[in-house]
Order: structure tokens, then C-alpha cells, then sequence
């Protein structure tokens, strides 16, 4: 069969009569379609477990349910654009006896009207509905807590250094206390670097000479990584320390081991005598 008569009977079998609805191309698309979705849907739901660290903040949490739900939502539309090429590779390839002789064009998809009418509001909802869910969680992360233990986080070529005030500590390691709101008040002293404790679920640009502000509620006791997510120069691969998430007894521990007084170290961990626990300021 040429390729003209395979393309003459490719038009005869469409979606609107010919051949059974899975016999056509339509059909066998479709089928491939709903294989490809169903593969997409269960690698967002399965593939964070194998590939995204333990989460130690509501916020790192929010991340991850962000990963899964862009990625199933992604899956049918990532799904049909392998369909067709997939099927196209096997179908509607190019055979001829001349092989310099081009395909004849292939009907303009431009002028159908159905076709353009779903792909706008199939793409419209999703836009959308990310768009809430954007702007949902950002908010979430916004909120500020009266009480939050203050952390001064200062970037330079290649390392942080975290100070945390009312205690006179400074450290090259970023511990916090478990369950306690935390803000932390980002800078940089030369060029730009990303802030990023990924397991506490949390990014943000360290620009100079400005303090941006971002808040994160540690969760779950353990060590972590705090990397630089910008490119900030001929070491920015090596620009990374240690983090550790420990009780409110270790903390207070931990600053006194580091100069603060034994009253400054008890309200910024909290433990103080009185049971409250008192903002620290900038």
C-alpha cells in the first residue's frame, strides 16, 4: 500500500464513522492515551516516596503534596502528547519508495473548531485550578507567629552563618527547636545566594544589602542539609552546612554550650520558667 492510499484510508476511518471507534486511529490513541495517564498518575503518587527526602516542617509537606498533585495533573497532558507521537512513529510514518519524495501536509489543526475549543478550557481549568492552589499555600506560609524564634541567616562566597538574637550566638550550623515557629531573616553580604533547607520546606534568594523574611515550623527531630540554590561563584557547589532539629531542652542546651546566658537561652527555646515563650527581635 502507498502512502497516499494509507493516508486516503487513515481519512475514511475518523473519529465520525468507518471502522469500530478502537480500530481507528482515534481509538488506538485513545487507548494508548489512557495507558501513558495511568503510568503518569501512579509515578506522582509512588515516585516522591523514592525520590524526595523525609519532610520535617507542614511546610516541606506542602511541597510534596505540590510535586504530586502538579505531576498527576500533568500526567494526561504529557500522556496525550506521547500518544500521538508514539503512534504516529509506528503509523503515520513516512514510507516511500523514493525517500527524497516529502509527505503531502497533513490537515491544519489551526481551523478546527472543536479541537481549538477543548484545548483552551482544558487549559484554562488547569491553569486555574494551580493558580489557587499557588496562592493557597503561599498564603499558608505567610502567616506570622507573635512567638516565632527570630533567625538571622547571612550568605557570602561560600558560606551561611546563622546569629540568633537577644543569645550573642553566631554558628556556621542551623539548629532549631522542635515545633516551634521559626522566621527567618535572610541577607547576603556580596552576590546572590538561594537560602534552601529543602526538608524544611522553604527557599528563598539571599540578596545583598536586603533581608527577606521566610517562615517554616520544624516538625520532626533529625539532621539536615542547607544548600545555596543561586549560582553564586567558583565554589557554589561546596556551599552547603549541616542543620539539626532538636527538642526545646537540647536547644537551650546547645546555646548555652555556645555563650548564650542561661535566661536568653531558655526564652529562645522556649523553656523558660514561666512557661511562655517570648519573641525574639531582630
Amino acid at each position: 500500500m502507498s502512502f497516499e492510499e494509507e493516508v486516503d484510508e487513515i481519512e475514511a476511518n475518523t473519529l465520525l464513522g468507518g471502522a469500530p471507534f478502537f480500530s481507528r486511529p482515534g481509538g488506538k490513541i485513545f487507548i494508548i492515551w489512557l495507558v501513558f495517564t495511568v503510568i503518569g498518575v501512579l509515578i506522582g503518587f509512588y515516585a516522591p516516596h523514592h525520590l524526595l527526602p523525609v519532610m520535617q516542617s507542614p511546610e516541606g509537606g506542602d511541597v510534596w503534596a505540590t510535586i504530586v498533585f502538579f505531576t498527576v495533573l500533568a500526567a494526561p497532558v504529557a500522556a496525550l502528547v506521547y500518544a500521538i507521537a508514539f503512534y504516529s512513529l509506528f503509523a503515520w510514518r513516512h514510507r516511500s519508495e523514493d525517500p527524497d519524495v516529502p509527505p503531502p501536509d497533513a490537515e491544519p489543526q489551526r481551523g478546527n473548531g472543536p479541537v481549538t475549543v477543548v484545548w483552551l478550557a482544558v487549559s484554562t481549568v488547569l491553569v486555574v485550578v494551580l493558580l489557587f492552589w499557588g496562592i493557597a499555600v503561599w498564603s499558608a506560609q505567610q502567616v506570622s507567629h507573635p512567638n516565632a524564634l527570630q533567625v538571622n541567616v547571612t550568605g557570602q562566597q561560600w558560606l551561611w552563618t546563622y546569629s540568633y538574637p537577644g543569645t550573642g550566638v553566631e554558628t556556621r550550623t542551623l539548629d532549631l527547636p522542635v515545633n516551634r515557629p521559626v522566621q527567618f531573616n535572610v541577607t547576603s553580604v556580596d552576590v546572590t545566594h538561594g537560602f534552601w533547607p529543602a526538608v524544611l520546606g522553604v527557599q528563598v534568594d539571599a540578596n545583598p544589602d536586603v533581608v527577606t523574611v521566610i517562615r517554616t515550623t520544624p516538625n520532626k527531630l533529625g539532621k539536615f542539609i542547607v544548600q545555596c540554590s543561586q549560582l553564586c561563584g567558583l565554589y557554589h557547589a561546596f556551599m552547603n552546612n549541616t542543620g539539626d532539629v532538636v527538642t526545646s531542652q537540647q536547644f537551650d542546651t546547645w546555646l548555652q554550650s555556645n555563650g548564650a546566658t542561661p535566661t536568653a537561652a531558655a526564652t529562645a527555646a522556649g523553656t523558660s520558667s514561666s512557661g511562655s515563650t517570648t519573641a525574639m527581635g531582630k
